[in-house]
């Protein structure tokens, strides 16, 4: 048992937080280099491998501000439990039941699964340690874990065991994440206040819970990170799409190489997630989010530009150490924006806005590719995503209660 505090905060604590925000969040990653493998033996055209890819997104989309609402309401641990039982059990139907159909269906399943445990852990940064910058850049880390781990023994399984043993590995890694949350304190321990019981009628969606969630975006911080988070999700759809399509049946690279590649990425942004506190005491940090995310949607629409390994490499890491940077500012910006009661929802909403883009940008370019060309797709896709982030930060001038926040 790991006993003692940091910040006041208990260390088993923090390790039951980080745990499950790594293989909640990362099996997001390991799915952006498998599914998109395994999609391509089926030769369907672009518009239906990009609803594939963008069906992951559907079900967070619709219920990512009911599931934040259910752990302000129920508590955050139960929720990420089931879960993860979901997450560990929906990838072994993927090789079993051989269809388009049923793959979008089950992505839309899995997706949902990953994304209450990443809402989960980003709602406890708030409940536990108040929005501060620095554990939420301690959280960026440990999912860099999961990044580094998850690609190349996704690409690796793939390669060596086939659909069976790369589902497998996720699979196993869904387990990972309900051993973690096991951990998380029950839900009154967290702030001596009861939750509400677990009953049909306390699961049920409410309206009122939409309707309170979508008047936080009359915030302007609230507003403000909700756009970055659409126009920088923007940029990592691509990134688990149509880049590793290009990759792999444009230029030839292995699974196992297009895993080194997502995973250096993740080892630069973890290494750059240390330094956000530092960060944000000499730069403004809703200008710092702004930049890092427009340098990190420019570096993956100029891929087709580059031509070897090595300019591949040198741009993931680059635009890993803009991704590192700014998860743990969106957090600290969102939780600080939100009042106590309402940390679930407000990261439910930004959830919703993020799995938007999610759904929108797959079809959209995959529309666009079959009339311009996959290269011609990246460049037009990356340029009207850092056109909307100019546009944003241009709205956000002189907003002092976005400075406030931040």
């Amino acid at each position: 048992m790991v006993d003692g505090t940091v910040d006041g905060v208990p260390v088993r604590m923090q390790l039951a937080i980080y745990g499950s925000g790594t293989f909640s969040n990362s099996a997001g990653n390991l799915a952006g280099v498998l599914v998109p493998l395994w999609v391509v033996t089926f030769g369907v055209s672009g518009p239906l491998v990009g609803l594939i890819f963008g069906a992951r997104h559907i079900l967070p989309l619709v219920l990512s501000i009911h599931g934040g609402a259910l752990m302000d309401r129920l508590g955050t641990r139960r929720v990420i439990l089931v879960f993860a039982v979901i997450n560990a059990l929906v990838p072994l139907l993927f090789p079993l039941l051989l269809n388009v159909w049923v793959a979008i269906g089950l992505q839309m399943i899995a997706g949902l699964a990953t994304s209450m445990g990443w809402i989960g852990a980003q709602t406890l940064i708030g409940q536990v340690m108040k929005g501060d910058a620095t554990p939420a850049g301690r959280l960026t880390l440990s999912l860099r874990f999961g990044h580094l781990v998850g690609p190349p023994l996704i690409g690796m399984a793939w390669d060596l065991a086939g659909p069976w043993g790369a589902f497998g590995v996720m699979s196993l890694w869904g387990l990972l994440e309900f051993f973690a949350a096991l951990m998380l304190p029950k839900p009154d321990a967290l702030d001596g206040k009861p939750r509400s019981r677990l009953t049909g009628r306390n699961l049920l969606s409410r309206w009122s819970d939409y309707v309170a969630a979508f008047r936080m975006l009359a915030v302007p911080a609230i507003m403000f990170v909700a756009m970055i988070t659409m126009l920088r999700n923007a940029g990592n759809t691509v990134q688990h799409s149509f880049y590793v399509v290009y990759l792999n049946d444009v230029t030839g690279l292995s699974g196992t190489a297009i895993g080194f590649l997502t995973s250096f990425a993740a080892v630069i942004g973890g290494v750059e997630a240390l330094s956000v506190g530092a960060l944000a005491r000499r730069f403004t940090p809703h200008w710092l989010l702004l930049v890092t995310v427009i340098g990190a949607a420019a570096l993956i629409a100029v891929t087709p530009l580059l031509g070897s390994f090595v300019l591949l490499a040198v741009a993931m890491g680059l635009r890993g150490a803009s991704l590192g940077i700014s998860p743990p500012l969106m957090m600290s910006i969102l939780s600080r924006a939100a009042d106590k009661d309402s940390q679930g929802t407000s990261v439910g909403l930004r959830n919703t806005a993020n799995r938007l883009t999610g759904v929108v940008v797959p079809i959209s370019m995959g529309a666009l590719v079959d009339l311009v060309g996959i290269e011609n797709g990246f460049y037009l896709t990356g340029g009207l995503i850092v056109t909307l982030l100019f546009i944003t930060g241009w709205r956000a001038r002189g907003h002092p209660e976005i400075a406030a926040a931040s």
